[in-house]
């Protein structure tokens, strides 16, 4: 089987793409797997790191708004259709999947010209813009979330299939006591893990910080340990910051095994994009979510309601966010140990972590038909 998948823009779309790359490859499912990305440097390093060939496009990220920037997407709107064209007629793959941005979209709608099946992967409960324009054209489309059903349409529904979020097996299969071990934590703290996404979230890293140390004046420092993923930019901005706070604390810019910060831990303060909900989840893990307030469509939003109508997470606008009602909302989930128990068991009912193989599944079946 020959299979091409386009992933790029941003790491809620490349990780799950890169979690099926892994499965297909690690299970002979595939002769031959080809990534398809944009001009970053994030697709270009995640991709590579992995061991995948990796050919890129120049569609540039949706502008929302009118302005000169809409002149540059649609060049290479265009530019992505010659390119794509160009993939498919010397790689000939056959079967493409899409996994939500807008490099998907030239490839999709080709491949549904050249009569080549495809699958698109929705991470979010609402549809991403690229993945309404691209629903009429792909043969199948993998959900993450049942409640995505309500807003399809009949004809839609009929070629829709819940599968949960792509995540790679490794996220589930870390034990706590080698996490601890590997990262170097205390064994008998309690670990608080702050995680902005791929790419970092400098509002997030900002109220973080001064919770913990309002936190670290509740003397707690003896209780609880931190891990803080900070991404690239802000990195020696927040190791500075902490060297005052009397807090066992982790301090990484980025973490390629964030297995071991999830096994590790024991509540997230996260934002709630897909690819980030579906790893929590997976490991059952009660979290703390505050959405990405510019996030297109408000998709981050509306995930996070999920968990919290389920009882699975705490959620809390940015814009009402602050340090002291971050330090209180966590100090009130560890100081009743009952009820992060049962946020963690609601968590768990979530996850999904078998939504590789059962994406892998659909795939082979669209091979096979």
């Amino acid at each position: 089987m020959r299979t091409l998948i386009a992933a790029g823009g941003t790491g809620g779309h490349i990780y799950p793409g890169l979690a099926i790359a892994s499965y297909l490859k690690e299970h002979r499912l595939s002769d031959e797997i080809l990534m398809v990305g944009g001009e970053r440097e994030l697709e270009s390093y995640l991709v590579s790191s992995q061991g995948f060939n990796l050919r890129q496009i120049s569609i540039q990220s949706y502008p929302g708004h009118f302005s000169s920037k809409w002149i540059v997407f649609g060049w290479g709107l265009c530019m992505s259709f010659l390119q794509s064209l160009f993939i498919l007629w010397t790689f000939k793959p056959q079967v493409v999947i899409g996994m939500g941005s807008f490099h998907s979209c030239p490839l999709i709608i080709l491949a549904s010209f050249f009569g080549i099946p495809s699958l698109i992967c929705e991470q979010n409960v609402r549809l991403s813009l690229s993945n309404r324009l691209l629903a009429p054209w792909a043969s199948r489309i993998a959900l993450s979330f049942s409640e995505t059903q309500k807003y399809l349409s009949p004809r839609l529904l009929r070629k829709t299939y819940l599968t949960g979020n792509p995540i790679r097996s490794e996220i589930t299969k870390v034990r706590k006591k080698e996490a601890i071990e590997k990262l170097g934590l205390g064994k008998d703290k309690l670990t608080l893990l702050f995680l902005g996404g791929s790419q970092g979230a400098h509002s997030l890293n900002r109220f973080g910080i001064e919770a913990v140390k309002l936190l670290a004046r509740e003397k707690l420092g003896n209780e609880i340990q931190i891990i803080f993923i900070t991404g690239k930019k802000d990195v020696g901005w927040v190791r500075t910051s902490f060297k005052s706070v009397a807090i066992k604390s982790l301090i990484l810019s980025y973490l390629p095994q964030m297995e071991y910060a999830y096994a590790a831990s024991d509540l997230v303060v996260c934002r709630s994009g897909a690819t980030t909900l579906a790893e929590v989840t997976s490991r059952g893990l009660p979290a703390i979510l505050v959405p990405y307030p510019h996030a297109t469509g408000g998709h981050q939003w509306k995930n996070a309601e999920v968990l919290q109508a389920m009882g699975a997470a705490y959620l809390i606008l940015e814009e009402d966010l602050t340090p002291e009602k971050l330090k209180t909302t966590i100090l009130g989930l560890i100081t009743n140990k009952s009820f992060p128990k049962r946020m963690g068991e609601k968590s768990k009912t979530l996850g999904k972590p078998q939504a590789t193989r059962k994406v892998v599944k659909l795939i082979s079946s669209l091979v096979n038909q």
